[in-house]
């Protein structure tokens, strides 16, 4: 072990040891009488969902939902903080059981860890839920005050990387009424070691080039939150209101090596910065309503979710520098627009018997977007940027989309199911004035299903089915170039279909005494994949294409043992491995075949009352892509949390990738271009938080108080 990981790990502990010698002096017998039989499980099951307890998570505290979601078997983060499921990126994400005001990774840094009760994650989800995503649905339940009177929470956290969060929410409840408003800012940070090796051949000339510098991508967000909720048990209102910034800037600093025509020895080395930023002014306002008709609990709900990002502006600058400091390339180039967006939902719930309902809906979508790309260069000889008027693209986007819904939901015994069909109408409209344009009309249909059945001996069998998609959205299908730096660049493609995807899943679960074992086989299979395919651009240029590549094959097997060797220790083991079988239909891509998957050990010691440690181990495994491979790495986190003040304040400490160990290696390979990449995220990476949660000492909510109606425990959205 390296002498800087050995003071890390000393200072851990001995903050630690320190802690426990004070609470000793207070009660000697204290860590006889621990226990944690009562702990909740860090993964719990249910039909069609799995649920990830955030408390249970210490290496999340001081982050964001992205580091509680490590805890699950099959989820990966690469180099720049971007979560991969299963070997996807692409899911739905909600807040409370209501779509977030931004999408994929963004949306999951928005939240704080410290501010999350559950995750669910439904991998096979519903008729009655939105289609998009080959993974599902990703929901994050929020900490919400239930008992009467205030609650005031504030959260703060700070790196080493220069992150730094801080949120509070104040809440007031009182009979049938709650308000509450609060705000969060933060500054996330990812930085990485990156090293590039290229082989290009274009136009009869071939060259070599090495890149080397760094590179980031930040997340920072400004949100203000205010709501009110009534509840008088018959009827349910809630108001939300949302408003605030996003700024997400990525980019490098590169020092690269150019040899054009290596057999001449023409070499030349090039200081190279490129930045990327995207910029919104987002609202968002939701309505839920819901009326209960009958003692039976029949009832209607209706909701409505309006969001408007009055200005949004994607900025991508690129620039070459020889070594004298002087100007040789540069582009500059400006994405500005504003969109809109709307979902609708109307939904009958009929208890038909005791345990069955039967659930009829309507929902509606509808999304815009408008506004234009401009791009300049660098003129050498004038020494100055020149807009380039011919590359000037005004567009306009709009997808409408209207869905019905029946679903039934019943339990006979120890069998539970439901079955459910969707129908979605689309209307889809994109029109580039100066290049393209593309109309689509088309309906289609989105069946699932779900049974569970439970045993005392054997245990509890889950199967589930749903058929989704991933429909691309307007960056996608933009045929124009932009750079991501001066050596990568980026065109959409207006001719891409979505993919459409079948899952089925089985599971089991059985609980042995302090052991609890739980196993998934999933199937996968997905039409007209979309990836990147990478081709030679020009000398020492790659350009990546969006492409329909072909289809894939995903068989998967996941399982997680809970086990509590002492009263102190609960160990939890967690692997997913996964056999991709992929068939190209793309000129360019290959047939590919491959194993892979990922292995989790996660200790958590509860030293003391007050006083909880954790250390664990992830291996990722290596992974084939439709150019190239990915090689595997291995990391480890270790945490820290220390409760004073009856539960109220709460310190933690945790240290990312303790031993320096993850990196990202990948290789691509074709034709007329190689390509071999080596990122290391920057070390050290070490986070402090602390949060303060206050509440009014005062007795239970009354029973007309609103109930935790945002569980995502069968609301429509």
């Amino acid at each position: 072990m390296k002498p800087i990981h050995k003071k890390l790990l000393s200072s851990l502990l001995f903050l630690i040891a320190i802690t426990l010698q004070a609470q000793e002096r207070k009660d000697t017998t204290l860590m006889r009488e621990i226990s944690i039989n009562g702990q909740r499980q860090r993964i719990s099951y249910r039909l069609d969902r799995q649920q990830i307890d955030a408390s249970q998570v210490l290496t999340a505290q001081g982050g964001t939902a992205l580091d509680v979601l490590r805890a699950v078997p099959g989820v990966v983060l690469d180099a720049e903080g971007s979560l991969s499921y299963r070997g996807s990126q692409s899911f739905l994400v909600y807040v409370d059981g209501k779509i977030s005001p931004l999408t994929g990774t963004e949306a999951l840094q928005m939240i704080g860890a410290a501010n999350i009760r559950d995750i669910e994650i439904l991998t096979t989800p519903s008729a009655k839920y939105k289609t998009d995503g080959d993974v599902g649905i990703i929901n994050i339940v929020t900490r919400r005050a239930e008992t009467e009177g205030w609650d005031v929470s504030v959260n703060g956290m700070a790196s080493t990387w220069a992150t730094l969060s801080l949120d509070a929410k104040i809440n007031y409840r009182m009979g049938h009424h709650n308000i509450y408003v609060g705000g969060q800012g933060s500054d996330i940070h990812n930085k990485s070691q990156f090293q590039q090796e290229k082989f290009t051949t274009a136009g009869g000339a071939s060259a070599r080039s090495f890149a080397d510098g760094t590179r980031f991508r930040n997340f920072r967000t400004y949100i203000g939150q205010g709501g009110y909720e009534f509840n008088t048990g018959w009827h349910r209102l809630a108001i939300d209101l949302q408003g605030g910034r996003t700024i997400n800037p990525r980019g490098g600093d590169m020092l690269y090596e150019t040899e054009l025509n290596p057999n001449l020895s023409l070499r030349e080395v090039m200081d190279s910065h490129d930045r990327y930023k995207l910029t919104k002014y987002l609202f968002q306002a939701s309505v839920d309503y819901t009326w209960k008709l009958n003692e039976r609990g029949d009832e209607i709900s209706l909701s409505n979710r309006l969001r408007y990002d009055r200005f949004s502006e994607e900025y991508t600058e690129s620039n070459m520098f020889n070594l004298a400091g002087e100007r040789m390339e540069g582009t500059r180039g400006y994405e500005t627009e504003h969109h809109w967006d709307c979902d609708g939902a109307l939904s009958y719930k009929l208890h038909y018997r005791p345990q069955g309902i039967l659930e009829l809906g309507s929902q509606y979508t509808t999304y815009s977007e408008e506004g234009d790309y401009r791009i300049c260069y660098w003129n050498l000889p004038t020494q100055q940027f020149v807009w380039q008027d011919d590359l000037y693209a005004p567009f306009y986007y709009r997808r409408q989309v209207i869905s019905g819904y029946a679903q039934v939901n019943d339990r006979i015994g120890p069998l539970q199911f439901n079955a459910g069909l969707r129908v979605d109408h689309l209307i889809d409209d994109m029109d580039l004035p100066t290049i393209t344009s593309r109309h689509k009309i088309y309906t289609e249909l989105y069946p699932s299903a779900h049974l569970a059945y439970n045993t005392t001996k054997a245990g509890t069998f889950t199967l589930g089915y749903s058929r989704r998609t991933n429909r691309p959205g307007i960056w996608k299908l933009e045929p124009y170039i932009t750079y991501e730096d001066y050596h990568t660049r980026i065109i959409g493609n207006p001719d891409l279909e979505s993919e459409y995807i079948h899952s089925l899943e089985l599971s089991w679960r059985k609980t042995f005494g302090n052991t609890q074992v739980a196993a998934t086989a999933y199937v996968r299979r997905e039409t007209g994949v979309v990836d990147y395919v990478r081709r030679a651009y020009d000398v020492g240029v790659t350009l990546d294409s969006i492409i329909n590549a072909g289809n894939e094959w995903l068989n998967g097997f996941e399982v997680q043992v809970t086990t509590k060797p002492t009263p102190w220790w609960q160990l939890t083991a967690n692997g997913d491995l996964f056999f991709h079988r992929f068939r190209a239909t793309y000129q360019g891509c290959t047939d590919t075949n491959s194993t892979t998957g990922a292995i989790g050990w996660i200790n958590n010691f509860r030293l003391a009352k007050n006083t909880s440690l954790q250390f664990d181990g992830h291996f990722v495994g290596g992974n084939h892509l439709t150019q190239g491979t990915e090689k595997p790495y291995v990391y480890f986190d270790l945490a820290a949390r220390q409760t004073l003040l009856q539960g109220k304040l709460q310190l933690g400490l945790v240290a990312h990738d303790v031993f320096h160990t993850a990196r990202y290696h990948s290789l691509r390979t074709q034709t007329f271009l190689s390509s071999e990449t080596w990122v290391r995220p920057t070390y050290p990476n070490i986070v402090f938080s602390i949060s303060y949660h206050f509440r009014q000492p005062t007795a239970k909510a009354k029973s007309g108080a609103l109930s935790n109606e945002a569980e995502f425990v069968g609301k429509d959205f």
